[in-house]
């Protein structure tokens, strides 16, 4: 397999080939030379991998590497087709950890995850490009660990009432979430919260971590 070396924001990016399993260190070489010259996707088109692509075999293969870091994969999924044909494989601290997964971190879980690929039968035959990511800063929150992981954050929810506001999590257990409800301030003036209240998750309809710009 080979490997460009190239760390993208908060990606390890690596490109994955199927040209045999030998040899490995040269073809390495020959990808980060690539990369370096700026090698063009579109100029070398390649065939999609919607034919050998085996999503849960490759999960069971990623996952344990994922957990070897105390990471836990938060998703594995293709996109794309032709030379931007992608597997990425997202990861995210557990659920008791604040914070998010360092650069240095994600980019030995993308070396750690391309060996594991170059040695498993289930590694898909043709080129794509290997995608090691962490969740966005606006995250949906669509499991009971989202919630406990985006305590602190405010968050845009929609309930099944119907309700849309802004609230800063202040506590969950995964069933109940603690809030307190942003009110409406004339710009400039530091942001007022309501007093806490509970919530249940089950009556939110969507959830989403909003970015905080300070003044």
């Amino acid at each position: 397999m080979t490997i460009t070396g190239v760390l993208l924001a908060n990606n390890g990016s690596n490109r994955k080939t199927g040209t045999g399993k030998n040899n490995s260190r040269e073809r390495r070489r020959i990808a980060r030379s690539k990369a370096d010259a700026g090698y063009s996707d579109q100029a070398h088109p390649r065939n999609s991998l919607s034919d050998t692509l085996d999503l849960n075999a490759l999960r069971d293969v990623v996952e344990p590497v994922v957990a070897e870091f105390g990471l836990v994969l938060e998703e594995l999924v293709g996109r794309g087709a032709g030379r931007t044909q992608t597997v990425m494989v997202v990861v995210d601290l557990q659920e008791d950890h604040e914070g998010s997964v360092g650069l240095d971190t994600i980019a030995e879980v993308s070396t750690a995850v391309s060996e594991a690929l170059d040695r498993t039968e289930h590694d898909p035959e043709e080129t794509y490009m290997l995608e090691v990511t962490s969740p966005g800063a606006t995250r949906r929150l669509t499991e009971p660990r989202h919630w406990k992981r985006s305590r602190g954050r405010l968050l845009k929810i929609k309930t099944a009432d119907g309700q849309s506001f802004l609230a800063r999590l202040e506590e969950t257990d995964g069933t109940t979430a603690t809030i307190a409800r942003k009110k409406d301030t004339p710009k400039g003036v530091p942001a007022k919260y309501s007093e806490p209240e509970d919530l249940a998750i089950s009556d939110v309809n969507s959830a989403q971590v909003e970015v905080e710009f300070s003044d």
